[in-house]
């Protein structure tokens, strides 16, 4: 805690970071994965996409499967692989590899979303399991139009178990399922709960374009620097601090993952 202008006003930062919320939004999606994976065993995981989550779904199914590729577009999204036991393919070299027939996933996870990994290049594989984000919130013309989940969902469905991770806000709005979408509009919601608190002048959601930091800039170090900022700084007479924390989980906790079997 701090003190504003004068000792009369303080300012508080959440304990929360942004990147807590991130990662507890990334739990709920793997433990929908996991409960429909129902303990299952894999000889070869291929996880499509690393941003936002695709990491923590890596780590987290290194206990179910003999090997785990991370694959993706960007070179430099290899930063974000801590594990040595998680092997990084950029996109090319998985295919180049896919060619020689040196990788034969019995798992596949796409989580590439809106302008992802096309339908054509997935029916290469023939998996046991097949899994694909779906990236719509709610009804939106344009995105509706642009995804192309359930086309991917189709080429496995009488060859495979086939399931779609699906997550939504309960009665909260968000455009997309993204982890960052959902990220951005929980700490929104909650800042704006945390201004009807007695004695709170405002709540500034510490939120920046990630995206541009890490696509654009393709510094991944700074990326995760500013993920790692409280997530609220509020001013206020009161110390209303753990209010604010519980508005947060409560925000949270209005998220939830499933995965639908086909």
């Amino acid at each position: 805690m701090q003190y504003g202008i004068t000792e009369t006003v303080k300012t508080i930062y959440t304990r929360t970071k942004v990147i807590d919320v991130i990662n507890e939004i990334a739990k709920k999606k793997f433990n929908a994965i996991r409960n429909f994976l129902e303990g299952e065993e894999f000889k070869e995981t291929v996880i499509i996409g690393v941003y936002l989550w695709g990491n923590y779904v890596a780590h987290n199914l290194l206990e179910y499967s003999d090997k785990v590729y991370l694959v993706d577009i960007h070179e430099f999204m290899k930063n974000f692989v801590s594990n040595g036991n998680i092997k990084f393919l950029h996109l090319n070299e998985f295919k180049l590899k896919l060619m020689r027939n040196e990788i034969n996933p019995d798992l596949i996870i796409d989580l590439t979303g809106l302008g992802g990994i096309e339908p054509e290049f997935l029916s290469k594989f023939d998996p046991e399991v097949f899994i694909v984000e779906d990236p719509k919130g709610v009804f939106d013309e344009d995105i509706y139009e642009t995804d192309n989940t359930y086309e991917k969902a189709n080429i496995f469905v009488e060859k495979a178990k086939v399931g779609v991770l699906k997550t939504y806000r309960k009665a909260r709005v968000s455009k997309t399922s993204g982890t960052m979408t959902l990220t951005i509009d929980t700490i929104v919601d909650a800042a704006k709960e945390i201004i009807s608190l007695d004695g709170v002048l405002y709540a500034i959601p510490n939120l920046r374009y990630y995206e541009g930091i890490l696509f654009h800039e393709k510094d991944s170090y700074k990326f995760l620097s500013e993920i790692s900022q409280p997530a609220i700084t509020i001013s206020t007479l009161n110390d209303v601090l753990e209010e604010s924390e519980k508005i947060l989980s409560n925000n949270i906790n209005l998220i939830h993952s499933f995965v639908e079997e086909l």
